[in-house]
């Protein structure tokens, strides 16, 4: 059962899952960098939460426990992003309400010649750059170049959040979580745009 929270520590445990999930370090320098606190702070608030059992410390700094996992809900969208328009952010901000913590999968390029049949404008990397520094994104990572569950284990989300035009059908994306002993609940967002897609732009634009 997860923990009442004050607003701080949910901003540390959202700090070290994100590290965790991009394989970094989490120690009371890192936490006092990327949270803007003196790391006496962090350092305080760290010892609080270990000694409550939500993190542990080790070689790679701190991690969350069980009990630390529980206590924030981790949300994942994915897509394409080949170009931002006001539909994606009008998703992700849909998508960030639903938890604590967004993760967003960008699709690989190999993924997306493969599923559209043509290779997208823009390289993952630069796509992974731009959705990376939209507001409503904790983190975004690549996604797998061979199956969406690798990604799902791997982030082990408690909320999928589904885009109003995507494919995947969310009793198909449950009862494979449930295969792999994994527990999530899938929503299906709306859009206020739904004839705003990238296939529509490329068309309009010729590409």
């Amino acid at each position: 059962m997860s923990q009442a929270l004050q607003a701080h520590e949910r901003a540390l445990l959202k700090s070290i899952y994100v590290a965790s999930l991009l394989g970094r370090r989490s120690g009371p320098e890192e936490l006092s960098r990327s949270l803007s606190i003196p790391e006496e702070v962090a350092r305080s608030w760290l010892e609080s939460l270990e000694s409550r059992g939500l993190v542990r410390s080790g070689p790679e700094g701190f991690r969350l426990t069980e009990a630390g996992r529980s206590s924030i809900r981790v949300v994942l969208a994915g897509g394409t992003f080949d170009i931002i328009h006001p539909g994606h952010v009008y998703t992700l901000e849909s998508a960030a309400s639903l938890g604590d913590v967004l993760v967003v999968v960008v699709a690989r390029d190999s993924t997306v010649e493969r599923n559209k049949g043509r290779p997208p404008l823009h390289g993952e990397d630069l796509r992974l750059k731009l959705v990376s520094a939209l507001k409503p994104v904790d983190v975004a990572i690549l996604g797998s170049t061979r199956d969406i569950m690798d990604t799902v284990e791997l982030v082990r989300p408690d909320v999928i959040a589904l885009g109003y035009d995507q494919l995947h059908s969310e009793e198909a994306l449950e009862a494979e979580g449930a295969a792999r002993g994994l527990r999530f609940e899938v929503v299906r967002l709306d859009s206020p745009y739904p004839d705003l897609k990238t296939s529509s732009i490329r068309a309009k634009l010729g590409l």
